[in-house]
């Protein structure tokens, strides 16, 4: 199943539904449709909490949708690009692993070309490279594999489709697409993947490795999800997946999801060494290698419209904005395509 969030022009408040032939369909207009009522699947929240048992009453509503799409009213089976798609779960918390190693080696060799004279950054990009090429030393404690990540910012998580406003403080404005996966409860841990386009300013990341990356990743709808939930059946393997990268209607990066050095089951266990998990948290595993502007030094610019594809898992749109005054200073040399906002 594709599960969704969405709203209508109509009600800004989020339906629970899922897609059946390209249209969105809530799962309260389903229940009204068979005549039947389950609280699991009143919302996001409650078909996690009450896996696997609420999946198998969405497929059961899903395929009477499919067998009765004319019969429902016009209103109840929107267009999927009528609707505005949500982050597909009611997200209890968001947490971004760098479990892809050749996309971290990439991102350090590009930000030494200009963090290298630093005496301030250089030091702190090269502890970051040797920590990245070490190999993990097997564990004697019996405790899971440690694995880095950071907390996002929950105030910045949004759905499809959405403009990114292009922050002052930066030159460098980049994606980051990943897969993610998202907790449903212990007795069914993965719930499905969703596409997670974590956006980041490069041009201020260096100096944010002691302390967290606040500028670098905290800005307004940075966090993009969606767009929608995959549940497990759908996906033969999420560990090999193609993605592709369009901006302005050209296919710009690829890669492959083939990189991620670790499995979902790898980082809960992780996460539980600390505290329980709870329904709704949304893992990514690190930004999919060749897929971002830091991997090739070849950033997108203000009005990029970008299509994140994965495939089985759909496309995540969405657009930087335009500056709307002139830019801070950069610590790295300005590109001609955006020295009209310097001036």
């Amino acid at each position: 199943m594709k599960l969704i969030r969405f709203t209508t022009e109509h009600s800004a408040d989020a339906k629970f539904g899922a897609v059946i032939h390209e249209r969105a369909l809530s799962f309260s207009a389903l229940q009204s449709g068979l005549g039947r009522s389950h609280p699991e699947l009143a919302d996001s929240r409650a078909y996690l909490a009450h896996l696997p048992d609420s999946a198998k009453l969405a497929m059961e509503l899903s395929a009477w949708g499919e067998d009765h799409l004319d019969d429902l009213a016009a209103e109840d089976r929107l267009a999927l690009d009528a609707v505005h798609l949500a982050e597909p779960v009611d997200v209890a918390a968001l947490f971004d692993f760098g479990l892809t190693p050749q996309h971290l080696r990439n991102s350090a060799e590009t930000m030494m070309k200009y963090e290298g004279n630093d005496p301030h950054t250089a030091p702190l990009l090269n502890a970051f490279a040797a920590a990245v090429l070490r190999k993990p030393e097997p564990s004697h404690t019996g405790r899971p594999e440690p694995l880095s990540y950071y907390k996002c910012n929950m105030n910045t998580i949004v759905g499809d489709g959405r403009t990114v406003p292009w922050p002052a403080y930066t030159s460098r404005l980049d994606i980051e697409p990943e897969l993610a996966v998202v907790y449903g409860n212990t007795t069914q841990p993965v719930a499905g993947f969703c596409i997670f386009n974590d956006v980041s300013a490069r041009d201020v990341q260096a100096p944010e490795f002691i302390g967290g990356f606040c500028l670098t990743k905290d800005m307004a709808d940075g966090n993009q999800l969606g767009p929608y939930l995959v549940t497990p059946d759908e996906l033969a393997d999420p560990y090999d997946v193609d993605v592709t990268v369009t901006v302005n209607g050209h296919a710009r990066f690829h890669g492959s999801t083939a990189d991620i050095a670790h499995r979902a089951e790898d980082v809960f266990a992780w996460l539980e060494t600390m505290a329980p998990i709870k329904s709704g948290s949304v893992m990514g595993f690190g930004t999919i290698p060749e897929c971002t502007g830091l991997d090739h030094d070849d950033f997108l610019d203000p009005g990029d419209a970008v299509e994140i594809t994965f495939d089985g898992l759909g496309t995540l749109h969405c657009r930087l904005g335009e500056p709307t005054g002139p830019l801070l200073p950069s610590r790295w040399p300005v590109r001609a395509s955006l020295s009209r906002y310097h001036e």
